[in-house]
């Protein structure tokens, strides 16, 4: 007995850490088999592009588009790292988010241990962060790897200020990397500058003029890329982002009944969605709505939190600090981003909540002043930690195929016309062109300006052998400042199906943005209509 004592003692971070490759393995391990589902179409499409040759064009190109506002080239230069050693089929994509993840998880436990000085609250901390079911779509989901990656290097650049000789181009690398990662990582700014102040680190302050060189580079990159008038600002549209045509009352009562929405789905984790679009979360126009009260509290709790503990628990200063400044930035309050609510937004930010709750769990253990009641806590953690496994393995399985992640947002998401215009079109590419219709005009019935779906519904009645209203839908479908300019091809098609080869020119050169040349050449070509 005391023999297999030693050899743990000796090898405790090593048995720590294989746990967490086991448990995530076992977790997440079936994701591997997963396909590339919606927004992971985006890697999928642009293979030829992420290329580990086509490095310079990589890192001075926008994530999505111009207009989106993003900027994050660390993240395409690993789909292309993943391109150039793996291939093109899904399955790689997934191992490296898994293997990013337990990273995570191990420089969790690294940091805390090294901040608190108390392993036990350490492997808690980790352990409880790496079992939350809410960040089932960061990892299951591809595109989900930009969140992994900006934790992981926020985590390293932390760990880097924490250090008794802490080399300061070192930290600013890090930050680079976060901030190249996603965007969110730039509250490592202001989080970094709080454990300078609390920790007696060997960082001094002149050092952080060699740490910003970093976040110089990265902003300097990002206005280059994305000029003026993207590089703090974006384009989107009501049906992914309402609350960026609210004014402020509206957006903030809202933003704070998410945040409440947040935290029960962080702890009492059912009904986990895909998709929180328009009109998912009606806008609250004031406060009188317990959700956005209770959000408000929550907030308030937290910022006071900060410097109440700021120095009798400063761990959970900076955890609540790590809350606060995660949901700031992709609240909606202090300036709009590309969509209302995400699960995957409170990835980063969970951190904060997982040191917390194994705060709060290992202070309980040390306070009961007897054993059994210990042994109690100890045993109702084991569980709820098991419990918390077997939900993120199950909502998993949801990412596999679009299919299954198409139903169930249909079914979480009833009110949102992303999801049922999806599900319905998911039923026309099966051939169920009844439910089909019925899914896409309750979508138009929520909203009727998603070009998309009203694409999708043309595409059904042409399949029924209704032109005239599939020619009307099309039509609708490019009526929008964000048109769906997959219509014109489905037009194009429709009038080579009648022999109208001039119609047929007009419509394509339109879809080519008048290059008449690929009209013809397309034309040629007979190709089946598009629904997505």
């Amino acid at each position: 007995m005391f023999k297999l004592l030693n050899i743990f003692n000796n090898n405790k971070k090593t048995i720590i850490f294989g746990l967490f490759f086991v448990l995530v393995f076992l977790i997440y391990g079936k994701t591997i088999g997963g396909d590339f589902v919606f927004d992971d179409r985006y890697v999928a499409n642009s293979n030829q592009t992420f290329q580990l040759e086509n490095f310079g064009e990589i890192i001075t190109s926008p994530y999505w588009s111009t207009e989106s506002g993003l900027y994050r080239p660390i993240t395409l230069v690993s789909y292309a790292a993943n391109y150039s050693i793996f291939g093109t089929r899904p399955w790689s994509f997934h191992l490296v988010n898994l293997l990013l993840y337990v990273w995570s998880c191990c420089l969790i436990f690294v940091f805390v241990k090294k901040l608190a000085k108390k392993e036990l609250l350490a492997f808690l901390s980790a352990l409880i962060f790496l079992v939350l079911p809410i960040h089932s779509e960061a990892i299951a989901n591809i595109i989900g790897r930009a969140e992994i990656l900006a934790l992981f290097f926020s985590l390293l650049f932390l760990l880097e200020i924490l250090k008794e000789k802490p080399k300061a181009v070192l930290a600013g690398l890090w930050l680079l990397l976060a901030l190249g990662s996603k965007e969110n990582s730039a509250i490592i700014i202001p989080l970094g500058l709080i454990l300078f102040l609390q920790k007696n680190t060997g960082l001094k302050y002149k050092d952080w003029l060699s740490i910003s060189w970093g976040a110089f580079i990265y902003f300097g990159s990002r206005l280059q890329v994305l000029g003026w008038n993207y590089f703090s600002n974006l384009e989107t549209s009501i049906v992914e982002n309402p609350l960026k045509f609210e004014s402020f009352i509206p957006r903030t009562a809202t933003s704070f009944k998410i945040l409440a929405i947040y935290l029960q789905k962080t702890f009492w984790p059912f009904n986990l969605c895909s998709d929180y679009s328009y009109n998912q979360i009606p806008i609250l126009k004031n406060f009188a709505n317990i959700w956005a009260l209770a959000g408000l509290i929550i907030f308030t709790i937290f910022i006071a939190s900060i410097f109440i503990f700021w120095r009798r628990a400063p761990i959970i200063s900076f955890s609540a600090a790590i809350f606060v400044f995660g949901f700031l930035i992709t609240s909606n309050i202090l300036f709009t981003t590309g969509t209302i609510a995400g699960e995957r937004l409170i990835y980063y930010p969970s951190l904060g909540l997982a040191i917390i709750t194994a705060y709060v769990l290992t202070l309980l253990i040390k306070k009961l002043p007897s054993l059994w009641p210990k042994i109690i806590v100890g045993i109702l953690t084991t569980l709820l930690i098991i419990f918390y496994a077997w939900q993120s393995h199950a909502r998993s399985l949801n990412w596999l195929t679009e299919k299954n992640l198409f139903s169930s947002a249909a079914k979480c998401a009833s009110n949102s016309v992303l999801s049922r215009s999806n599900y319905g079109a998911m039923l026309y590419q099966a051939g169920d062109l009844e439910n089909a219709e019925k899914e896409l005009l309750a979508a138009e019935k929520i909203y009727n300006g998603y070009p998309k779906g009203l694409n999708n519904l043309g595409l059904v009645y042409w399949k029924k052998g209704e032109k005239d209203k599939a020619r009307e839908y099309f039509l609708k479908a490019l009526d929008f400042a964000f048109p769906y300019t997959g219509a014109y091809e489905n037009l194009a098609m429709m009038a080579l199906e009648s022999g109208d080869i001039k119609e047929a020119k007009k419509w394509l050169t339109l879809f080519y943005s008048g290059n008449k040349i690929a009209a013809e050449d397309h034309i040629k070509n007979l190709i089946a209509p598009k629904a997505y």
